[in-house]
């Protein structure tokens, strides 16, 4: 009898903790996953909506940007005349939000780039002699790092350019004086001293960088691994894959094929453009000129599994949540199998290459749709407005 009371409490113990295990299992998880908000503008100020379309932080903002690493960045209002001055750069003032509103990293910076692993880099104009300084910041608004006049932190030199300020826990800087390249990290060690005339961020572990006369890839310590020489240019790694490009003499063009993380070949050059991988395609174009050209996407054996016959540009666009817009978005989007899963969402405007109607790609569940006025709205992954366009 004994012995039958205690398997039995055994076994309601067990049962009880694995309740308890998974339910802090289901928390962590929930806990961990990003719940993002989405910018909007309301009579010239922004504020946040949820993927229900609910306002969640009032429009109080001059500017506001997507959520990254859980803050976003935003542009402050100026509360001395009610306006936004935007004449000085020196005037102007970011900082960081939380989502609940909450002001993480004090407005006191002329620019701040999007968080990434944690960190951010920002910037402050003096006032008086317009002088420089950048700054590596937490996500707390704690300066990790303040780069001594003659460190640049080059995403900030190349804003727009959608690169990182930290990849892989390295930081690409660059040496004002000789105009080198090199990496350090959060906290201003320089790792890999300056040697480069060109660099780019760390992806997949690798770096593509140029010395004096070739391309390479470099590991985190600055060791040659693969040997980029044979090839005019390249590109980051995506998926265990980058795209190179291969010059034909007799023919006097460019091919671009992919290789892999040790160098070999695995798709051999044979397009006119080739782009990032992501979700397990990639976007490449054939044909002889920019006028004459084919659009696809192709799965790392080459293979076509969209098109290559479609309506697009040769700008980069990548899969997202399964799905891809074509024509930026004037096409609709396509899933992964080339079937129109979404009507045509954006009028196609072609009068100006720089300011032209888009369709981005889905953060979870939603993606923006852009207007070459200005306008921005936001639809679900059924093509439905949950944010309408509006002046």
């Amino acid at each position: 009898m004994k012995k039958y009371k205690f398997w039995a409490l055994y076994i309601i113990l067990f049962i009880a903790a694995a309740i308890i295990v998974g339910f802090l299992t289901t928390t962590n998880k929930n806990n961990n996953a990003e719940t993002l908000l989405y910018p909007v503008e309301v009579d010239g100020e922004w504020g946040y909506i949820d993927k229900t379309g609910k306002v969640v932080i009032d429009p109080s903002y001059a500017w506001a940007d997507e959520f990254h690493d859980g803050v976003a960045i935003v542009e402050m209002m100026d509360s001395s005349d009610g306006g936004n001055d935007r004449e000085s750069a020196a005037s102007v003032r970011y900082g960081a939000i939380d989502r609940t509103g909450k002001m993480v990293v004090s407005p006191d910076y002329s620019y701040i780039t999007k968080y990434n692993e944690g960190v951010s880099g920002a910037i402050q104009v003096d006032e008086m002699t317009y002088d420089l300084t950048y700054f590596i910041l937490d996500r707390k608004g704690k300066i990790l790092y303040t780069l001594p006049s003659e460190k640049q932190i080059v995403s900030m030199l190349f804003n727009g350019t959608g690169l990182q300020t930290q990849s892989e826990g390295l930081i690409l800087v660059q040496d004002d004086k000789s105009e080198m390249y090199g990496y350090m990290d959060r906290f201003g060690k320089m790792i890999i001293p300056y040697q480069y005339y060109e660099a780019s961020s760390f992806s997949d572990g690798l770096a593509l960088v140029k010395n004096d006369k070739h391309y390479q890839y470099i590991d985190k310590t600055g060791k040659v691994q693969i040997d980029a020489s044979p090839y005019i240019s390249g590109s980051s790694f995506s998926e265990g894959l980058a795209a190179v490009a291969v010059q034909d003499k007799e023919r006097s063009t460019v091919a671009y094929g992919y290789i892999d993380t040790k160098g070999n070949m695995k798709i051999e050059p044979k397009y006119t453009r080739a782009y990032r991988f992501s979700e397990g395609l990639a976007k490449v174009a054939t044909g002889e000129s920019i006028n004459e050209y084919s659009i696809g996407y192709i799965d790392e054996s080459g293979a076509y599994k969209i098109g290559p016959t479609l309506d697009d540009g040769y700008e980069e666009t990548l899969i997202s949540e399964g799905l891809v817009p074509i024509a930026d978005g004037a096409g609709g989007y396509m899933n992964t199998e080339g079937k129109l899963s979404i009507a045509p969402v954006v009028a196609k405007d072609e009068d100006n290459y720089l300011i032209h109607n888009m369709a981005g790609e889905f953060r979870d569940g939603i993606a923006k749709v852009s207007l070459s006025d200005g306008r921005i709205g936001y639809i679900d992954r059924t093509g439905k407005y949950i944010w309408d366009l509006r002046k």
